[in-house]
């Protein structure tokens, strides 16, 4: 029997490092398929220069708790590409004072989904979410 620590549908987001600076959003079509992606400057450990690319996977939209503080402060759908119906779920976590989410996937649930008003912009206030 092994002690390995299972991190299978989970996952954490930090603050960027200090080297890293989103420059560049946009979409990029590969063999047909288009994705959603985001370009981060950054640098390696000796100071080489690079452009991250990144692809969206999902979106969070603000959960309402209905006053379960255990139930998470951010939920949306994965993107569908993958298959199955799949959802992230994301709390706010503190650490030594810096802020982070600690992350689940899980398969959709059927009926407690909460879900956004087709139209409205739920990035409209570009507030940090912590």
């Amino acid at each position: 029997m092994t002690d390995q620590y299972d991190n299978t549908d989970r996952g954490a987001a930090f603050r960027p490092f200090d080297t890293q600076k989103l420059i560049l959003q946009g979409k990029l079509n590969n063999d047909g398929t288009d994705s959603k992606i985001v370009l981060v400057k950054d640098q390696t450990k000796n100071g080489t220069n690079l452009i991250e690319v990144f692809q969206k996977v999902g979106v969070l939209f603000e959960n309402d708790k209905k006053g379960n503080e255990n139930a998470p402060d951010y939920t949306g759908p994965i993107d569908g590409r993958y298959g199955q119906e799949r959802r992230i779920a994301a709390w706010r976590k503190m650490k030594d004072d810096n802020p982070y989410m600690s992350m689940n996937v899980s398969n959709k649930q059927s009926g407690g989904e909460q879900s956004q008003e087709q139209g409205s912009d739920p990035l409209q206030d570009d507030k940090i979410p912590f």
